[in-house]
Formats: structure tokens, sequence, C-alpha cells
């Protein structure tokens, strides 16, 4: 990790796997279809509603991070646009939000956006695939706006036990929850 000098404007792109294929192809393959902007290495606990003059100055004065393309770490405060108006930041409700199963179970879990929509669903990773697997990494809402992912575990999936967690995106709205799991030892 790197700092970037905060005293100019840098823009600066990381691409993907996929696209630094594309690009190499040099065969006009390479299209930017997808981008996004974030603010990881900004904390806004430090704007000062008491300085009058500038209540940003303390965040203004933060380090600028290098870019970095590991989805673990990076974008994790997406910024996004919202209509004008809006009073609330949209979150995701999952249900139930931790389980714990036997081995060899499988279990489902639903993802809700409150204050807000994904209507091109949602994506989900498993942290430790040697625990559980997804059926499917990306679903697709229903007529209750509701999108249900469903884990394997045991020889169908993931083949240990053990603890892990769940990370899920809503497409369009960026936020972001988490999914709980505990896979007790085989008997």
């Amino acid at each position: 990790m790197a700092f970037l000098d905060s005293s100019t404007a840098v823009i600066d792109a990381i691409l993907t796997k996929k696209g630094r294929e594309l690009l190499a192809r040099n065969d006009g393959s390479f299209q930017i279809t997808k981008f996004a902007f974030g603010d990881d290495e900004i904390n806004y606990q430090l704007f000062d509603i008491s300085n009058t003059n500038n209540p940003e100055e303390d965040i203004l004065n933060l380090p600028v991070l290098e870019p970095i393309s590991n989805e673990d770490v990076a974008l994790l405060n997406r910024l996004i646009t919202m209509p004008k108006g809006t009073l609330r930041v949209s979150t995701l409700t999952v249900q139930p939000s931790s389980s714990t199963v036997s081995f060899g179970s499988s279990l489902t879990f639903s993802v809700l956006t409150e204050n807000g929509s994904d209507p091109q669903g949602y994506t989900a990773t498993v942290r430790d695939e040697n625990i559980a697997v997804l059926t499917t990494e990306s679903v697709s809402i229903n007529a209750e706006n509701v999108g249900v992912f469903t884990l394997r575990t045991g020889s169908n999936g993931g083949g240990n036990s053990g603890n892990t967690i769940v990370d899920i995106v809503g497409n369009n709205s960026g936020s972001r929850g988490t999914f709980s799991l505990t896979v007790l030892p085989e008997v």
C-alpha cells in the first residue's frame, strides 16, 4: 500500500484480470463497461461542526490511498448517486443473519434492501469455501423484491466443518451485509 500526494487531483485506474487480458490482445476487444469510485480512506468522524471556518479541514488533509484491485479490501465504501431528496441510505437485511447446521446440510437465507432497491439482485461470496459453497453467486429478486441464496456444506460443498462468513452486496445500491455460518463436525 502507498499514499498518493493529495495536493493534486489524481485519477488512477486499476484493471481487473479480465481487463488486463483484453487489453493485452490489442484487437479492440478492450472496452470499459463498468467502473466504481470509493472513499475508503475517508474518516467522516473527523468532520468538526464546531469549526465554523472549515469543518472539513481534517478530512481534506487525510492521505489518499493508492488504488488496489483486491475486492476484499477495496471499494468497501463505494460512492453512489442517490435521487435528490433521499434522506436515508439503503441497507441490506439478511434473514436469518446467522445459522448453525449439521455437516452435509443445505440451507437458505434471504436478502432484502431497505430504503432502496436492487432490481438487478445480489451477489455473494463465501470467505472460506472449504466450509460451504453457494449454489450460485448471483441471484435475482423475486416478486417480493427478495433474493434467496442457498449454501451447501459437507461432501457436496466445502468438505470441512467450522465457521465462515458470506458477504452480500446489492448490485444496484452497493449496500453490504453478512451472513455467519457454523457447520458442526460430521458425526
